[in-house]
């Protein structure tokens, strides 16, 4: 009988024990303690790493085109493709939008004189790495009404691969106008303004209130010329 019940105790622990393993391997692999929207399944994530590569590989198609390219063609010339870090659904961020547009329009700063015409229209608090981050997210007065760029926000930020890994001034983000509450923030979609590639371009500078105090290796790197 004795000899029985241990024999049960030990199939229970060891039943106990591949349970807790289970759970704990789900968590490690599956699940993020911060606003990541990893918890999808396998080809999910391939499906959105494969649209992330197809929206790479044509913006260096329009990049080449002379036709459709901003670049002039001694830049073309040397065009080789942009440089990005490898798509990572962990920077596909689970955000919160605050609407906001109490603050009267301002003239927003760039690397030359001139000044386009913006405002707040609200706030984004998400957290990454276990740090609770918040944007500002601009309109561009000079577009609010245009149709194609008046449903979205401009969101210029900096963050800890700046001068390193990506473009030393920062990156931008244009997103959808979203609804207050939850939105999807993804960092795989942040481009280097034009003044990355040239000096001859007026970019706006990123304000103080957005940097970012950890790394965001997400998006496109410097570029090499």
């Amino acid at each position: 009988m004795h000899t029985s019940s241990s024999k049960k105790i030990r199939t229970a622990l060891l039943f106990i024990f591949i349970l807790v393993l289970i759970v704990v391997v789900y968590l490690l692999f599956f699940m993020r303690t911060d606003g990541s929207e990893l918890a999808e399944d396998g080809p999910a994530i391939a499906s959105y790493i494969a649209g992330i590569n197809q929206s790479r590989a044509e913006k260096d198609a329009e990049f080449a085109d002379s036709t459709r390219s901003r670049f002039n063609a001694e830049e073309r010339a040397v065009f080789h493709g942009l440089n990005y870090f490898d798509p990572d659904p962990y920077y596909k961020i689970s955000a919160v939008f605050t609407v906001d547009t109490s603050s009267p329009a301002f003239k927003m700063p760039t690397n030359t004189d001139r000044k386009p015409n913006y405002r707040v229209f609200g706030f984004i608090d998400f957290t990454v790495h276990g740090i609770d981050c918040r944007l500002t997210a601009y309109q561009n007065m000079d577009y609010k009404d245009d149709p194609e760029w008046g449903g979205y926000l401009f969101v210029p930020f900096s963050d800890k691969t700046n001068g390193k890994e990506s473009y030393g001034a920062g990156r931008y983000l244009d997103i959808p106008i979203p609804g207050p509450g939850s939105f999807i923030l993804d960092f795989n979609e942040a481009y280097n303004p034009y003044c990355a590639y040239s000096d001859r371009w007026s970019c706006p500078l990123v304000p103080v209130g957005n940097y970012l105090e950890v790394s965001i290796p997400a998006g496109e790197k410097k570029y090499k010329h």
